[in-house]
């Protein structure tokens, strides 16, 4: 709730410009790219408690800021800080997770997992739309504030202390560094991280100008909370089974299919003022994320083996903030200087791009070897 749609409709009503807006909306995702991957391997060496409690003290302190923001440049230093509470929680929380399954079911767990943080990131435009048209900004943030306080006393009832008796992964052993350094050398962990990317890069311009432009052709907050919570729901409903679909027929074609035709949604926006029409490609969009994401996450676990989920996890999620950081920034630029079609327009050939590369890389490769990963007979005599 405190990005979309709030973000963007704040920083224009602060006065920023189409490519301040960008910045703003591209900054969060910074600290992603610099400590997601170090908090993946350090909770594959230390564990995953310890460091998820650090990022729900950010998630529950970061929301009160906005409350006092008067300039644009204020909301930067807060979603930069803000955006350290996702960069840490995402990539361990998704590594718990895959600990405790085999690839057979992984990604539809892993899916089903996502479905439930998409249940808060649903709910957030409807009802942050409605607070904004009725109560204000403030609202908003302090909305964000409340719920975030909730959730970091919730964690203190997790029996932490019980052992996980269907726990799949092992300790790794070795440095941070070393764990790092595995993952970062393996070429199709690298290139299934940079598809995540490529895919973010979409969202990123997504979230922050499909608000700009449905407040261009004449819609007012609260059915521009509409427009973007129906691309979350949609992701929200379809990841488990895409993530299913991605366990039976393959992660490769799910991750192609789902490229090329997330590319086609995100093409066809600027072109549309219909309420209808710009609802159906939003849950267009939605479904065709969840398609390459549920797949992403569990390929690069199981290229990773049992022992580096957390890092696998945390390269993944730090390509993954690239993407979504420099898709704002990218698309705020190119809708200042020429228009809103050539900026979802970079977004789609870089979806169609991304497709092309994949499938003569690691699917063309996965193809030859008759089989997606080599992990699974260790998994079993954990």
């Amino acid at each position: 709730m405190s990005k979309s749609p709030a973000l963007p409709l704040l920083a224009q009503n602060l006065g920023a410009t189409s490519a301040e807006i960008g910045l703003i909306g591209a900054i969060s995702p910074i600290p992603g790219i610099l400590v997601s991957s170090i908090a993946g391997a350090y909770s594959d060496r230390n564990g995953r408690q310890r460091i998820l409690l650090y990022s729900l003290i950010i998630f529950a302190t970061a929301p009160f800021g906005y409350l006092f923001v008067t300039a644009a440049w204020q909301l930067i230093i807060i979603r930069f800080y803000h955006g350290f509470a996702t960069a840490v929680f995402m990539p361990v929380a998704m590594a718990a997770v895959a600990d405790r399954f085999p690839s057979s079911v992984r990604g539809e767990k892993l899916g089903t997992y996502s479905s439930f943080t998409m249940v808060g990131r649903g709910i957030a435009p409807f009802l942050g739309g409605s607070l904004m048209f009725w109560f204000g900004f403030q609202s908003v943030y302090l909305t964000c504030g409340i719920t975030a306080v909730i959730a970091l006393g919730l964690f203190f009832l997790i029996p932490w202390g019980e052992p996980a008796s269907v726990v799949r992964a092992k300790k790794f052993e070795g440095s941070m560094l070393s764990a790092l350094s595995n993952v970062v050398k393996d070429r199709h962990i690298m290139i299934t991280s940079s598809m995540e990317g490529v895919q973010y890069f979409a969202v990123g311009a997504f979230e922050t100008f499909v608000p700009i432009y449905a407040s261009t052709v004449g819609y007012n907050d609260f059915q521009i909370g509409i427009i973007v919570g129906l691309q979350v729901v949609s992701m929200l409903i379809a990841k488990p089974f895409m993530g299913r679909v991605s366990d039976r027929e393959g992660r490769a074609p799910s991750i192609v299919i789902g490229l090329l035709v997330g590319a086609v949604a995100i093409a066809l926006i600027p072109y549309v003022a219909d309420f209808a029409i710009l609802s159906l490609l939003s849950i267009g969009f939605g479904v065709t994320v969840a398609t390459v994401t549920a797949s992403t996450s569990a390929l690069v676990c199981e290229i990773a083996g049992t022992s580096a989920h957390g890092s696998a996890i945390g390269v993944l999620s730090s390509v993954m903030d690239i993407g979504h950081s420099s898709g704002p920034l990218v698309t705020g630029a190119l809708v200042g200087a020429v228009s809103f079609a050539l900026g979802f327009g970079t977004a789609a050939v870089l979806l169609v791009v991304g497709a092309i590369v994949f499938a003569l890389t690691v699917w063309r490769q996965m193809r030859k070897q008759k089989t997606v990963v080599k992990c699974e007979p260790t998994e079993h005599q954990d």
